[in-house]
């Protein structure tokens, strides 16, 4: 009996080993640890609270370990925020001599102040909470460059924290600065129809399978991704509208994902209502009718493949004489019809969903150059076929001066 009740007692814990209960009131598990004592010579006790027992062994096993090595940090309740500000008005203004690099920090510095991190203390900062803020500085259109000096601060920051003792770690060191959209190649070299080139290539397409998908494509502006991408359900009828959420991707189990090529390219945009029209026809032949079925099918009803639209469209292209069509030749030739009818790039941009209009200029400027070159032709009218010849008029001039003085 009494080596029963040996067994089922629970060791204590030597003095410096800490312990940890768990507190039914607050469901949580406390962690009570010595690191030191005072100048009264009082132990310093120091308690954390974890949802998980593993957890707080952890904890507590890491930090008695850097007790005992004199390497033990004491988590800061200082926001991010507070500290950068301080460490930069304290070490990082006074070595600065220009105005302007220093209301480039004032500036980011009223950036960090918005962001998500702002208000964390460093005691509870890691490097999933900053990666996390930065993807949401790219989400609301900062450009690459200004989440890398947005970094730049907090690394240093952090840095000096470390070298402090007021973190552990710098966790900045570890965050990826997510890049600015980069234009696919097979876009960026990939050319227009004419009108009459799309004429024949949309004639030279009625028989195939994938005659609406050129048709769709070449009048909405949409990549071929997102194209194929489509259900049934994203064409708003009401509004003569397809609302673009998705793009394909191959591995995924539907053929898409719920993610665009960027943050700006989930987009509703308009569609001509004879589009619209010639949609609804198309969907009542079509095999699968399940509103979440794909808008573009194959004969079985399951969503296309864009290697054997690609193939369709080569084809297609070699017979009417521009073997260089490929998918994104629609897209193109769409966008180059806007800027001939002189809409306005800002308009364009928005309905490709480009980021930005600089990310269409870059694609698109020698459509551009094209159309400034062709606006500048109706100065053409009025302008004389000739010089006007000033001899021949000062000559007139000078004979009838000379018959009134003879006069």
């Amino acid at each position: 009996m009494a080596e029963t009740l040996q067994k089922n007692k629970k060791a204590r814990r030597s003095r410096g080993e800490g312990s940890i209960r768990y507190i039914e009131r607050i469901q949580k598990y406390e962690v009570r640890f010595s690191v030191g004592v005072d100048v009264n010579g009082k132990p310093i006790v120091k308690h954390y609270y974890f949802k998980k027992k593993s957890d707080a062994l952890a904890f507590m096993r890491d930090s008695l370990s850097e007790v005992g090595k004199g390497l033990y940090v004491d988590p800061s309740e200082e926001s991010l925020c507070s500290y950068c500000l301080k460490w930069y008005e304290l070490y990082k203004m006074p070595s600065l001599k220009k105005i302007n690099t220093k209301k480039k920090y004032q500036t980011t510095l009223k950036r960090l102040s918005n962001m998500s991190v702002a208000t964390i203390p460093l005691k509870d900062l890691n490097t999933e909470l900053l990666q996390r803020a930065y993807n949401e500085l790219k989400e609301q259109g900062a450009s690459e460059a200004t989440i890398r000096i947005t970094h730049t601060l907090i690394k240093n920051a952090l840095a000096h924290a470390k070298k402090s003792n007021k973190i552990r770690d710098n966790y900045a060191l570890d965050v990826i600065i997510p890049k600015d959209e980069i234009i696919d190649e097979e876009e960026k070299n990939a050319r227009a129809l004419t009108d009459e080139q799309l004429v024949d290539f949309l004639k030279e397409m009625e028989r195939s399978n994938y005659y609406m998908l050129a048709l769709f494509m070449s009048k909405t502006g949409l990549r071929p991704g997102e194209a194929i991408a489509l259900n049934r359900c994203d064409l708003l009828f009401d509004s003569n509208k397809v609302r673009v959420t998705k793009t394909y991707l191959k591995e995924a189990k539907d053929k898409t994902q719920e993610s665009t090529k960027t943050t700006s390219s989930k987009r509703t945009i308009p569609v001509p209502s004879g589009i619209m029209s010639l949609m609804k026809l198309y969907m009542m032949r079509q095999p699968n009718k399940d509103k979440n079925a794909p808008l573009f099918q194959t004969l079985k009803g399951t969503r296309i493949n864009p290697r054997n639209a690609l193939r369709q469209f080569k084809a297609v292209g070699e017979r009417i004489g521009c073997p260089w069509v490929n998918l994104h030749t629609m897209r193109h030739t769409f966008a180059s019809k806007l800027f001939k009818e002189k809409v306005d790039i800002k308009i364009i941009s928005k309905l490709l969903g480009h980021k930005d209009v600089s990310t269409t200029y870059n694609i698109y400027i020698h459509f551009i150059d094209n159309v400034v070159e062709e606006s500048v032709q109706i100065l053409n009218e009025g302008i004389p076929d000739k010089l006007p010849d000033k001899t021949q008029s000062k000559n007139h001039n000078v004979i009838e001066l000379k018959k009134a003085n003879y006069f």
